[in-house]
C-alpha cells in the first residue's frame, strides 16, 4: 500500500450541488486513536494489511470488534469510538471522511447513527477508489471527480456481495432500497405471467442472488418468490374466470404461464372449487 499524506477538501463550492462531499481522504500506518466526541464527518476505514480493534464508547464500550485485511469500517458523523492496532505487524488503513450535504441517503442506506463493519475477500478496487479520491485533491481540487468517485465507492457496499461479520449476517439492504427491489421483482412477475418464470431469471433482473431474493422475499411477504409468483399467478386466474367466463380453463391457464392439468389442481387445492366451476358460477 503506498502511504498518502492527509488531503483534505474545505471548499464546498458545490454543496448544493453534490449529495457528499469528500472531507479527508489518505492512507497511514494506524496509531491508537480516541475520539470523544466522534469526528464531525462520515468515515470510511478500510484495513489493508495488519490488525486493529475498534469499539464504540456510548454504548457497548466493552464490546471490541477485530478489524483486519479487507474489513471496511463504516463510523458515522458525531459517534464516540476508539481505535487501536494489534498484533505485531504495522495496521495499514486506506481512509475517507465525508460530509452528507442532502437527502438523508445514508439514512435511506440503512447506514444510521450505528457504525457497520464489512468483509471484503479483495480490497483492490476499493484501494484503487480511494487512492482515485485522494488524487483529485490538492492545490487544483476536482470536486466533481472527487465526488463520482466517493459515489462509486459507497456503491460498492450496496452492489458487492460482501458479507458482514458473523453477528450481522443480513448484507446491506436497508428497509426502502428492500421494498425498491421488492417492487421491481413483483412488477416483473406481473409483466411476464403468461412466460415461464425461474428464480434465476428474476435474481437477474433485480441483480441479486436467488438465496438474497428469496431471504427479501420471505422477510417482507412471509413467502418465496415462487410461491408468491403462484399466488399471484392464481389471484389473476380467478379475476379472468370471473370477470371473463367465456374463456376455456386452457385459456386462462395459457394466459397465467402454467400447464393447465397442473394450474386445475393448483386451483382447486388454493380455492376449493374447480376452474371450470368458478368461470360457470360467473356465467349464471
Amino acid at each position: 500500500m503506498k502511504l498518502l499524506r492527509l488531503k483534505s477538501n474545505l471548499s464546498g463550492s458545490l454543496r448544493d450541488i453534490f449529495p457528499f462531499a469528500v472531507y479527508t481522504v489518505g492512507t497511514e500506518i494506524q496509531p491508537p486513536l480516541t475520539r470523544m466526541k466522534g469526528f464531525s464527518a462520515h468515515q470510511l476505514f478500510l484495513t489493508v494489511s495488519g490488525t486493529g480493534k475498534f469499539r464504540k464508547l456510548a454504548h457497548d464500550k466493552d464490546k471490541w470488534d477485530i478489524l483486519e485485511s479487507g474489513s471496511l469500517l463504516y463510523i458515522p458523523a458525531g459517534c464516540m469510538h476508539e481505535y487501536t492496532p494489534t498484533g505485531q505487524e504495522p495496521w495499514q488503513v486506506a481512509y475517507v471522511t465525508f460530509l452528507e450535504n442532502f437527502g438523508g441517503m445514508m439514512d435511506k442506506w440503512g447506514l444510521r447513527g450505528t457504525p457497520r463493519l464489512f468483509h471484503f475477500a479483495n480490497t483492490d478496487v476499493l484501494v484503487e477508489r480511494i487512492y482515485a479520491i485522494w488524487d483529485t485533491f490538492g492545490e487544483e481540487q476536482d470536486e466533481w471527480t472527487a465526488s463520482e468517485y466517493l459515489l462509486s465507492l459507497l456503491l460498492d457496499l450496496q452492489k458487492s456481495h460482501c458479507k458482514t461479520k458473523p453477528a450481522e449476517q443480513q448484507p446491506l439492504i436497508p428497509g426502502v432500497f428492500r421494498e425498491t427491489i421488492m417492487e421491481a421483482a413483483v412488477q416483473f412477475m406481473h409483466d411476464h405471467l403468461n412466460r415461464p418464470l425461474t428464480i434465476e431469471r428474476l435474481a437477474q433482473h433485480v441483480g441479486y442472488s436467488q438465496k438474497q431474493l428469496t431471504r427479501l422475499f420471505r422477510q417482507s411477504y412471509g413467502t418465496t418468490p415462487l410461491q408468491y409468483l403462484h399466488r399471484l399467478r392464481l389471484n389473476a386466474a380467478q379475476m379472468l374466470l370471473l370477470e371473463y367466463p367465456e374463456l376455456t380453463v386452457k385459456q386462462v391457464a395459457a394466459y397465467v404461464g402454467m400447464e393447465p392439468d397442473y394450474f386445475t389442481r393448483l386451483y382447486k387445492r388454493t380455492y376449493d372449487s374447480l376452474p371450470s366451476e368458478d368461470a360457470k358460477t360467473a356465467r349464471t
